[in-house]
């Protein structure tokens, strides 16, 4: 699933090429990514809206149009925005823009979904959202954990804890700090979550820097592939060296997830 340097990555590409165009057609090939509301409504209203701004939340993109409108998008597992001048393979909606072009929401799995709301503050996902991490001070991001009993990297993960950061992130956060991903929060000390906060956001803004991580569908706006993937240091790398310290990466499911670690240099 696309994280937060991803679908921040599309943001600040969206925002240099699609902000201030007019949405002159729409071209539905599935109605099943359009959650709310029919797909002939959905047409009617959003046909030459203008997309005024471009915002995301955690892992959550919204697209503010005229008439105070907003177009919600989630890419969940499989989606992915591609703007070509054509309609691509696994295109489920189009957006014809007036200057020619074609926003492609693109979903293999067809997981994702759109919604067009008029108050985007009020979708119950969005509301639950914990904070932005790249918002957060140390001193800020150390006071989240008081008093809190679950393991370190499914809590990570937790929306409702901290937005934007997933299974990927959760683990290159707590292998940089040097931190077990099995280790509960109130067993680690502040000193030691300060560490983690510093990893955290170096490699978050890291990784939009490099146009985010492709290991699944995940594509930038143009099509190409995101280039920190080969910065991942145990991300899928179960069995290799470790990278610190040589030992071999392991594998396991903590909090229902697949996790890497190694063994050696996370305690």
């Amino acid at each position: 699933m696309p994280e937060l340097p991803e679908v921040e990555t599309i943001r600040l590409q969206l925002s240099r090429n699609v902000l201030g165009k007019k949405i002159k057609d729409i071209v539905v090939d599935d109605a099943r990514v359009i959650k709310g509301v029919s797909k002939t409504v959905f047409k009617s209203k959003v046909e030459n809206k203008t997309v005024k701004n471009i915002i995301r939340r955690g892992k959550v993109l919204i697209f503010e149009l005229a008439d105070d409108l907003y177009l919600v998008i989630h890419l969940r597992i499989s989606g992915w925005l591609f703007l070509s001048k054509t309609y691509e393979k696994f295109c489920r909606v189009g957006f014809v823009l007036n200057n020619g072009k074609i926003l492609n929401f693109c979903d293999s799995r067809v997981l994702g979904e759109i919604k067009l709301i008029d108050d985007w503050t009020n979708l119950a996902l969005i509301k639950n959202m914990g904070p932005e991490p790249l918002g957060l001070s140390k001193q800020n991001f150390v006071k989240l954990f008081d008093k809190k009993t679950a393991k370190i990297k499914p809590l990570l993960m937790d929306q409702r804890f901290l937005a934007g950061v997933g299974n990927m992130y959760a683990q290159e956060a707590v292998f940089c700090a040097g931190i077990s991903p099995q280790r509960r929060a109130d067993k680690i000390d502040k000193k030691d979550i300060g560490r983690i906060y510093t990893c955290l956001i170096r490699i978050l803004r890291k990784s939009i820097e490099r146009g985010g991580s492709s290991v699944d569908t995940y594509r930038q706006l143009n099509g190409e592939k995101g280039k920190y993937k080969a910065l991942l240091k145990v991300y899928q790398r179960q069995g290799k060296p470790c990278f610190r310290c040589k030992a071999t990466i392991k594998r396991e499911s903590i909090g229902g997830r697949g996790t890497y670690y190694c063994p050696k240099c996370q305690k």
